[in-house]
């Protein structure tokens, strides 16, 4: 069992399973699937999983798994944004291509899209070790990524209540890690 859980190729097939189906679905079956808001969701989630990794740690111990993991399922998220924009983009011409910039809720998806980017591209081995500290600093853009990324779910939803109750974990270990870390810098 031990060599299932810790495969890294069967963890990237699972997280790749829903983005197969997707693509299959809409231009090999064209199907009428709303692939823009279940792609949406899918990057939000997997952005929600790995920012709760660091929170969970503090409050619950080391979580090797996940700490692991945490990296694959950023980069999971970013491959969620990009299919959430190539099947939104499927779907307007260039005029609303290019009105897109000025609508604010979706403004704020293109710049969490585009902060995503470098991300990305330093989320390797070989970028951590190449940065060193400053890797930890780029990384910690996630922040505004995320806030960004979730006044974008806000302002283009009809049902409010998903992304407040998809959130609220992340949401509620966040503000008892600020608290945390107050406390402690308190104590020093």
């Amino acid at each position: 069992m031990r060599r299932i859980t810790d495969n890294v190729y069967l963890f990237w097939a699972l997280l790749a399973l829903p983005a197969i189906w997707f693509l299959v679905e809409r231009l090999v079956l064209h199907g009428k699937v709303p692939y823009v808001p279940w792609t949406g969701l899918l990057s939000c989630w997997l952005l929600i999983v790995t920012m709760l990794v660091t929170p969970l740690q503090l409050l619950l111990g080391p979580l090797p798994w996940l700490k692991q993991r945490r990296r694959h399922l950023g980069v999971a998220s970013f491959g969620y944004a990009l299919l959430h924009l190539l099947f939104w983009l499927m779907n307007v011409n260039m005029g609303a291509l290019v009105r897109s910039f000025l609508r604010v809720e979706i403004l704020v998806g293109w710049i969490s899209f585009a902060i995503m980017i470098p991300l990305l591209l330093t989320s390797n081995d070989q970028s951590v070790r190449k940065m060193g500290t400053d890797w930890k600093r780029l990384q910690r853009w996630v922040y505004p990524a995320a806030v960004l990324a979730y006044i974008h779910w806000l302002m283009t939803t009809h049902v409010m209540i998903e992304p407040v109750l998809y959130a609220a974990p992340l949401i509620v270990l966040t503000i008892w890690r600020i608290i945390r870390y107050r406390n402690r810098m308190r104590r020093v």
